[in-house]
């Protein structure tokens, strides 16, 4: 299969990588760099995503770095050359889950926790305004009571591995 043919394959992972990326404000660079790796065997050094993304080193490396301090990406550290005198540092998406749920809680918890506080100001500058708060008051009730419960149920996907939720989940539709 030559890189067009596995080009082609790739592009609804590089595209869905894009569009998360854009999603959550990073780069398009991330999305590409994250869709690179994710059908990749064994992690690539920084000539290798260069070449085939089309992007600077500089860019690779501080793209790839942004997406391993998130917890996507990790650095694998490995000999290189004949008599292994040199090392190279080479990137893999990161596959333990664990690893990275943190990395999709925090953009949950970061949402809800900034609703709820608008929703907190929102009622503090209605407290002057009776007929409006009225009004706004089944609809700032309901919202609330989404956002409170999404905000246990991530503190609860806090305290079990994704193993243990999904195992008491299935137990209790039983």
């Amino acid at each position: 299969m030559n890189d067009e043919e596995k080009l082609a394959l790739r592009k609804p992972i590089i595209d869905a990588c894009i569009k998360s990326a854009q999603k959550n404000g990073w780069s398009d660079a991330m999305g590409i760099l994250r869709g690179t790796l994710f059908l990749e065997r064994e992690p690539m050094s920084l000539d290798a995503l260069s070449e085939k993304t089309g992007y600077s080193k500089t860019t690779v490396r501080s793209n790839m770095s942004y997406l391993e301090n998130l917890g996507l990406a990790r650095r694998v550290v490995g000999p290189v050359g004949k008599q292994h005198r040199y090392k190279q540092h080479r990137y893999a998406l990161e596959t333990d889950t664990e690893a990275r749920r943190p990395v999709v809680l925090s953009a949950a918890k970061e949402e809800v926790h900034s609703v709820l506080q608008a929703l907190n100001q929102i009622e503090k500058n209605l407290a002057s305004h009776r007929e409006e708060a009225e009004e706004m008051s089944v609809i700032m009730q309901k919202t609330r009571q989404f956002y409170e419960e999404m905000d246990r149920i991530l503190h609860l996907m806090d305290r079990y591995t994704l193993k243990e939720l999904i195992e008491l989940l299935e137990r209790n539709k039983k």
